[in-house]
């Protein structure tokens, strides 16, 4: 049998495949059926190498998808999708397969419907059966990335409480997010500069494929060689290298890698950057790409299985792309890479106020640079009392210096490409170690040590470091405070202990302990990581420098019974 194809209503045949008499299917290649079109296939029997008489030809009918290839979203966006084709009278069929959560088809109309899946890519395999025999398959793939938006807060800084002199650094990309830019680069071109987010996890070929360009310098100098009246510009593909107005016309080509495989999903709205294909051959891209200047969904969308759009232009730097579509252009006769033989560029545009009839490599607009940049830049924006703590941006970390005591409310900005800000503010309150409070203090006879009492009072200097005494100086006796509340019932009266708890601390835990006698074991009632807020804690009143803690034990007492409460510090 030979297998013949001819496109539409056509009487042209045209030879695909020789097959032997046993073959019962066969596989027209994906490129043959194009977007939209009809097509016929003819199956001719022979005897050797003669066909038998035209009366014996089989002949089919089959047509290409009319929908396109992919499509993009956010997690829960409303999904539709129709598949179509270009007839639809002779469906026998419809099959979906690798449907995901969410999504359900509907094999009568060809409609998926439902909601979009969470971030990810999916592929999913369609085909038409048609009531002659034939059947069309297609690979639909789901490109679900985040919603455009601000930058977000993925962690939040942590409050510091630290000793004096003290630094900490945080690194930014841990706690921001652009969520809708994996990437960018910033390319810089003889009209101004341009930012392009970057779409890694959607298209990871076609980023990593644009990328070898940029990180090998292959688009450096490159012009722009199409500009297509409110629809699109083009470059990455040709250097200008004439150096006189006689060798004008000579050009270049970009050194081209392997061609990418199409990703299409992602649609052809203003503002996004796509790859540019051979006609009629969904997976040639290589270094050219396009910058939509217009909604171009009715057409790349569906041409050529779909133009990948890769990433798009951030938001302040679309005037750049606008003002390129906006310069004087004519169609030019260049001789690409020393050939002698001259080819048309139509749309080639130049800086110059009028249209050229010549063309002048002096006017070329080019790209002179594409280097990679954080999606992200960071900026201290408050400071609410410097002297306490100082606070920097170095090399994409947060840096602190702890000045003083004090408190003082720092705040984090994040802004994207976009200029579109978050930020986040957190408080800092250099903290007094044992060690920087001693620093400090006048000890009687040289005795700093945490345990020594130079002063004897009864209290060693670590106890009046806690409780905010002089160790110089006999301590006031009313610093901690145990009495009975005898008031209410017998049920409701607890022994209790008011006393001091230093703020800004580093390193100090507060104990409060009950025993039934002087001797043995003390059973703890409360402790510092309990919090102010504890059930055993009656009162909690803020000072400047202490918050003025009241404890109460765990069981009430009687007139038989003996209780005693004690309050212990320990320096960790």
């Amino acid at each position: 049998y030979r297998v013949y194809y001819r496109v539409g209503g056509g009487t042209s045949d045209t030879l695909l495949s020789t097959e032997e008499f046993y073959t019962t299917s066969y596989q027209v290649p994906s490129e043959l059926t194009k977007s939209g079109l009809s097509y016929q296939f003819v199956i001719a029997p022979l005897i050797g190498t003669t066909e038998i008489g035209s009366s014996n030809r089989l002949i089919y009918t089959v047509t290409g998808m009319s929908s396109k290839t992919g499509i993009s979203g956010a997690p829960g966006q409303v999904f539709v999708h129709t598949f179509t084709q270009a007839t639809s009278s002779t469906v026998q069929t419809r099959i979906l397969t690798g449907i995901p959560a969410g999504l359900s088809f509907n094999s009568s109309t060809g409609d998926l419907t439902g909601n979009f899946p969470p971030i990810g890519i999916y592929q999913l395999n369609y085909t038409v059966i048609f009531t002659s025999g034939c059947n069309l398959t297609q690979v639909f793939t789901i490109r679900v990335r985040p919603a455009t938006g601000a930058p977000t807060v993925v962690a939040a800084i942590p409050d510091w409480n630290a000793s004096v002199g003290a630094t900490r650094n945080t690194v930014l990309t841990t706690v921001f997010k652009d969520p809708d830019a994996d990437s960018a680069v910033r390319m810089t071109t003889t009209v101004g500069v341009m930012n392009l987010f970057l779409y890694d996890n959607a298209t990871p070929a076609t980023v990593t494929n644009f990328m070898n360009y940029v990180n090998a310098g292959r688009y450096d100098g490159v012009c722009f060689h199409r500009s297509a009246t409110n629809s699109l510009i083009e470059t990455g593909g040709y250097k200008g290298v004439g150096t006189s107005a006689a060798t004008a016309k000579n050009f270049n080509r970009v050194a081209a890698y392997a061609p990418v495989a199409n990703e299409f999903g992602i649609s052809n709205v203003k503002g996004t950057v796509a790859m540019v294909k051979v006609p009629e051959d969904p997976n040639s891209a290589t270094s050219l790409f396009a910058i939509n200047t217009a909604d171009n969904r009715a057409t790349l969308d569906y041409a050529n299985s779909g133009s990948t759009v890769f990433g798009r232009i951030s938001t302040p730097t679309l005037s750049v792309m606008t003002a390129i579509n906006t310069y004087k252009k004519n169609t030019y006769a260049l001789l690409l890479d020393s050939s002698t033989t001259a080819t048309s560029f139509p749309d080639f545009p130049l800086n110059s106020a009028t249209v050229l009839s010549a063309m002048d490599q002096s006017k070329l607009l080019k790209i002179t640079s594409i280097i990679p940049v954080p999606t992200l830049t960071y900026a201290v924006t408050g400071n609410t009392n410097p002297a306490v703590a100082s606070a920097s941006i170095v090399s994409g970390e947060l840096r602190l210096v702890s000045l003083t005591r004090g408190t003082t409310t720092i705040t984090v900005t994040a802004t994207d490409l976009d200029n579109s800000i978050k930020a986040q503010s957190f408080t800092v309150f250099p903290a007094d170690s044992y060690e920087t409070w001693a620093a400090t203090q006048t000890f009687p006879g040289g005795q700093s040590g945490a345990n020594q009492d130079p002063d004897h009072d009864g209290w060693v200097n670590l106890q009046e470091f806690a409780f905010l005494g002089n160790p110089g100086l006999s301590s006031p006796t009313s610093q901690v405070v145990i009495q009975g509340n005898t008031g209410g019932t017998p049920s409701s009266r607890f022994l209790t202990v008011t006393f001091p708890v230093r703020k800004q601390t580093q390193g100090l835990s507060y104990v409060v302990e009950v025993s039934t006698g002087l001797v043995g074991s003390w059973t703890e009632v409360w402790k510092s990581a309990d919090g102010f807020l504890g059930p055993q804690v009656v009162t909690a009143v803020d000072q400047s420098d202490r918050t003025v803690l009241t404890i109460k034990d765990n069981l009430a007492f009687s007139a038989q019974s003996k209780r005693f409460l004690r309050v212990t510090v320990k320096s960790d």
